[in-house]
């Protein structure tokens, strides 16, 4: 049985992040750099495809109809929100890549493309799952911010925003329950996607306040890292990213945690 005291408190979860990244931050930033790469590129095609779109003579006309601005603004949601999906599927590689930091096993940059291998299917309707909200909020966000557009009528952004806020809300609700959806499938991999779901929102209970506490400790590096043009997070999200590998382990072995130090 374990106590209270076998968790880990996000003060010494952050400063064995820090710990386990002293002369890892080569491979590391390389790792986020690639990440972020593969984001922006996933982004930007998105960019393309809905530009194309808008470019259609149903969509392009001097008369456009409101009807079909409606269906603009619902295909374009529809394929950001797919490409949103494999964004989230590079996250996994991202989890093994620090899980393997954080177990002593070799970590390679080629891990970025582990969610895209042999469980692909479960990573999708993991990340998928993750989303389902956030999409379903969105389009009607972006079905009133594109009438806001078209008539200038305040009442519409009044209406985009009041799906806007619970959105948000949702999806911080969401990364506290299934956060560590990815990391339970890599220890778990030949479960099933919705039985990996089902644990994690279990091992998660009574245990969000914790991941919370985890991720505020973390709002002063991420704004030097924003301040910084940015450039600052290549250094920052490695550190995020391996407490969240820490905690996942402290969470599933409280009583048998085995300092960063000694394992690595």
């Amino acid at each position: 049985m374990t106590g209270k005291s076998d968790y880990r408190s996000s003060k010494e979860l952050k400063q064995q992040s820090i710990n386990a990244m002293a002369g890892r931050y080569g491979g590391a930033v390389m790792m986020t750099l690639s990440y972020m790469i593969w984001i922006y590129l996933i982004s930007y095609s998105g960019s393309i495809f809905t530009t194309m779109i808008s470019r259609l003579p149903i969509f392009s006309g001097v008369r456009i109809s409101i009807a079909a601005d409606m269906v603009y603004a619902l295909i374009s949601t529809l394929i950001i929100s797919f490409l949103n999906i494999l964004s989230g599927m590079f996250t996994f590689g991202i989890d093994l890549y620090y899980l393997n930091i954080s177990t002593g096993r070799d970590a390679q940059p080629a891990d970025i493309f582990a969610g895209f291998r042999g469980e692909a299917s479960k990573v999708f309707k993991i990340s998928a799952f993750l989303l389902f909200p956030t999409i379903i909020l969105s389009i009607p966000f972006n079905m009133f911010s594109e009438m806001y557009m078209i008539t200038s009528d305040s009442r519409y952004i009044t209406i985009a925003c009041a799906f806007l806020i619970p959105s948000i809300a949702i999806g911080f609700y969401m990364h506290l329950t299934y956060g560590m959806a990815y990391f339970l499938l890599l220890d778990f991999p030949k479960l099933t996607a919705s039985r990996i779901l089902h644990l994690t929102r279990k091992k998660m209970y009574g245990h969000r306040a914790r991941l919370l506490a985890l991720d505020l400790r973390f709002i002063p590096m991420v704004l030097l890292g924003v301040l910084s043009m940015g450039i600052g997070m290549l250094w920052v999200y490695p550190i995020v990213s391996e407490s969240q590998a820490l905690f996942f382990l402290n969470l599933m072995n409280p009583g048998h945690y085995i300092p960063i130090d000694e394992r690595i």
